[in-house]
């Protein structure tokens, strides 16, 4: 692959959810200058636009990473994650969830990551059997479905966590957490190898402004809650407890996390094997 143009710009994906706001507002408001191209789209629209080479870096479903580590390094201490309760990552049911053996559960298109989590905890924490159907929530809303159980993420799940018609919750950071003791980890950012010896050495002044960005958010949380309620899903007040929930480092305990979770992926068949976490650096080969 030949060299980028000095003046072609980054490529960079963003979730369209609030969950990055406190990442991606300081750069797309000016708070902190950036060289990027900002594309936003649902995790499955991000982890196919990576897989085509059609993004430099981007955040990223930890399972992408999972099955095509080849593809990927790892930006360091950026993460999607939470040590407890996500509250934006939910099964919502008409019963409750331990009636749920035997029974249909439909799963959103949206993100691959949360579908497996709920899988694995079906599975190995709560010993029930389900039938898993992928479809689309909001289509069905719409034309008056009204499915037994559902899995919701993102702003689609703040929406709908009151929801009369659905009880009954589990929050499947909070089930991951009781269960392992870990964080999960929801989201990786992560740099297409291609991308490496496209920009020759340019990565860095991105990356560089990825983690002040993040530094800027984390700062800056009750401006990053004032633009959130603007989008009329939840009010700042609810919106301070969200973020607080949230994190966004790749310490030592989200790695472990992300360790468990592909373990339990590859004894469930989902991934050949337990990928190792490569981290990009200045160094990182593309070999």
């Amino acid at each position: 692959m030949g060299l980028r143009p000095v003046k072609e710009r980054l490529k960079l994906g963003k979730i369209g959810y609030l969950n990055v706001l406190p990442v991606y507002y300081p750069l797309e408001s000016g708070a902190v200058a950036h060289s990027f191209d900002i594309v936003a789209g649902t995790p499955a629209r991000l982890n196919r636009l990576m897989a085509q080479g059609r993004l430099d870096v981007s955040a990223i479903s930890s399972i992408e990473y999972a099955r095509h580590p080849e593809r990927y390094f790892i930006v360091p201490d950026l993460s999607i994650s939470c040590r407890g309760p996500v509250r934006s990552v939910l099964l919502l049911s008409r019963v409750p969830v331990e009636k749920l053996d035997g029974r249909t559960v439909l799963l959103t298109a949206q993100s691959h990551t949360s579908q497996a989590l709920l899988r694995i905890l079906f599975a190995r924490r709560l010993g029930l059997e389900a039938s898993f159907q992928e479809g689309r929530l909001r289509e069905q809303f719409q034309e008056g479905g009204r499915p037994q159980a559902f899995l919701a993420i993102g702003n689609e799940a703040l929406c709908l966590s009151h929801h009369p018609d659905y009880p009954y919750c589990l929050d499947l950071g909070r089930a991951w957490h009781e269960w392992t003791g870990l964080p999960f980890v929801f989201g990786l950012w992560a740099v297409q190898r291609a991308a490496v010896e496209a920009w020759n050495g340019r990565l860095e002044s991105g990356l560089s402004q990825l983690a002040a960005a993040k530094e800027w958010g984390a700062g800056h949380r009750s401006e990053i809650c004032r633009v959130a309620e603007a989008q009329g899903i939840l009010d700042c007040r609810r919106l301070e407890d969200y973020y607080r929930r949230l994190g966004f480092d790749l310490g030592q305990g989200e790695m472990e996390g992300l360790s468990r979770f592909f373990r339990y992926l590859h004894e469930a068949g989902e991934i050949d094997r337990v990928p190792p976490l490569e981290f990009y650096s200045p160094l990182a080969s593309v070999a």
